[in-house]
């Protein structure tokens, strides 16, 4: 990989989950920084945003003014838009999950149609708004199915459903699972997982993704990793992606050569223990442009 450029959001739209907002901190802690200038061309550090004003945390945490939060989620959509196109592959550090909305609207492409994959414990479909948990609606308005007041974030430009792949899943509704199928989303939800066996699932998403043309995004909410792994998340749930797995999905993604743009969420560092959580995103790049770089090499 040649260029890649790193983004720290340090935002939450929940006030109950205001420790997110030090996720980008914690994972900067780890030397992530550092790690990558030793596998990559070149690493351009975007630094983190700003926290939110006072101002905008009385709009956003206390009022829900949906206009407020749609007004800070287009800046981070246009900054992950301007740092595609400075030739960047963007990583974006974050802890609430609302910002992974952003990073999919700033990688639209006019010309082609963009993919995403979802690595999480939830499949996030809501259809209607709301307002005391918005992560609920992220996919939902990703696929132009969710409410119209987050749509404007997507530019009114969606995804195809058969453009998206949701993997990790153990918390899901009738309603979202009728989405998905109606949708044809591909989707793996744990019990899935353990019928087939990780990398049975792996090898089928990478034949998926082998047949998409445009950029590809993936987003992994540590939610969706066993907590035995990820205590750093406010949605603890027994059940999830064993760190061989996941290392072993990233390692695959990495041989691949698809992936644009990665967006890690859902960390709260106030949850941790001894930054275990935040460690563990950054091994995860480690292995990604570990293989990334052995190829480029070998070429």
């Amino acid at each position: 990989m040649k260029k890649i450029g790193i983004l720290g959001v340090p935002w939450m739209f929940h006030e109950e989950r205001q420790g997110v907002a030090l996720a980008p901190y914690a994972i900067r802690y780890t030397g992530v920084i550092e790690m990558l200038e030793k596998l990559v061309d070149e690493v351009v550090d975007y630094h983190n945003m700003a926290f939110l004003t006072d101002m905008e945390q009385e709009a956003i945490l206390k009022l829900k003014d949906l206009k407020a939060i749609t007004y800070k989620a287009k800046e981070l959509r246009d900054i992950v838009a301007d740092i595609k196109n400075e030739g960047s592959m963007p990583i974006i550090f974050g802890g609430d999950q609302l910002i992974s909305l952003s990073s999919i609207a700033g990688m639209e492409d006019e010309e082609r149609e963009q993919t995403v994959i979802w690595v999480n414990a939830h499949a996030d479909m809501g259809r209607s708004l709301n307002h005391d948990n918005l992560c609920h609606n992220v996919m939902a308005t990703v696929i132009g199915k969710g409410p119209e007041e987050l749509g404007n974030i997507m530019n009114q430009r969606f995804i195809l459903g058969d453009n998206v792949c949701i993997l990790g899943t153990r918390r899901i509704d009738y309603d979202e699972l009728q989405v998905i199928e109606d949708e044809k989303i591909l989707h793996y939800e744990m019990t899935t997982v353990d019928k087939m066996g990780f990398a049975m699932v792996t090898d089928e998403i990478i034949q998926w993704l082998a047949q998409k043309k445009g950029p590809v995004h993936l987003i992994l909410d540590v939610d969706a990793i066993d907590p035995e792994f990820t205590p750093g998340t406010d949605f603890i749930s027994q059940g999830g992606i064993y760190w061989r797995e996941i290392r072993y999905f990233m390692k695959n993604l990495a041989l691949s050569d698809k992936i644009d743009a990665i967006t890690f969420v859902g960390l709260n560092p106030l949850n941790d223990e001894k930054n275990k959580t935040a460690q563990f995103i950054v091994s995860l790049l480690e292995a990604y442009f570990e293989v990334r770089d052995m190829q480029m090499d070998y070429f």
